[in-house]
C-alpha cells in the first residue's frame, strides 16, 4: 500500500439527496407534531367561520321576518299588507294612516296605527251599519313580501 488506509469507518455515511430531504421533512414535522399549538389555526378558522355564518343567518332571518325597523313603513307596503289588490289607498294622517279597502264595489276606510315592528291595527271609520261586509277591526304585520310587492 502507499500509506493510505483502506478503512473508511471514520467517514460519515453517504446519503442520497432523497434520503437527506426525507430527514429534513421528518425533523420539520416532528417539531410540528410536538407543538402544543398543533391544529390551533384550523380550530380558530372553523369556530370563527361557524360563528360568522350563524351571525349572518340571524341577521338575515331578523330582516326577513321583521323588516320594518330596518326598511321603514311605506304606503305601498302597508297597502299590500292590509288588503293586497283590494287596498285602494293609504295616506299618512297624524300619528297613523288612513287606508281604504274595497270589497264588492264598496269602500271601507280604516284608521290604521303602525308600531315600531311593522305590526298594525285598524279601526273602521264610520259606522259598521254603513259597511256591513267590513270588519270593525283589522290587524296584521308588514312582511318582507309586502315590501317586495309594493313596487
Amino acid at each position: 500500500m502507499d500509506g493510505l488506509s483502506e478503512d473508511f469507518s471514520g467517514l460519515p455515511e453517504y446519503k442520497t439527496r432523497s434520503e437527506r430531504r426525507l430527514e429534513r421533512l421528518d425533523r420539520k414535522w416532528s417539531k410540528r407534531r410536538a407543538s402544543p399549538y398543533r391544529g390551533h389555526r384550523a380550530r380558530v378558522l372553523l369556530v370563527g367561520g361557524f360563528a360568522l355564518a350563524l351571525l349572518l343567518l340571524t341577521i338575515s332571518l331578523i330582516v326577513l321576518f321583521a323588516p320594518t325597523p330596518y326598511l321603514g313603513t311605506t304606503h305601498g307596503a302597508l297597502e299590500s299588507s292590509i288588503g293586497g289588490a283590494s287596498a285602494g289607498d293609504c295616506r299618512p294622517a297624524g300619528s297613523g294612516w288612513i287606508c281604504a279597502t274595497s270589497a264588492d264595489g264598496k269602500t271601507a276606510r280604516y284608521d290604521v296605527k303602525v308600531d315600531w315592528a311593522g305590526c298594525w291595527t285598524g279601526e273602521l271609520l264610520g259606522s259598521a251599519a254603513a259597511h256591513p261586509d267590513s270588519q270593525p277591526k283589522i290587524s296584521g304585520c308588514v312582511s318582507i313580501m309586502d315590501h317586495l310587492t309594493a313596487g
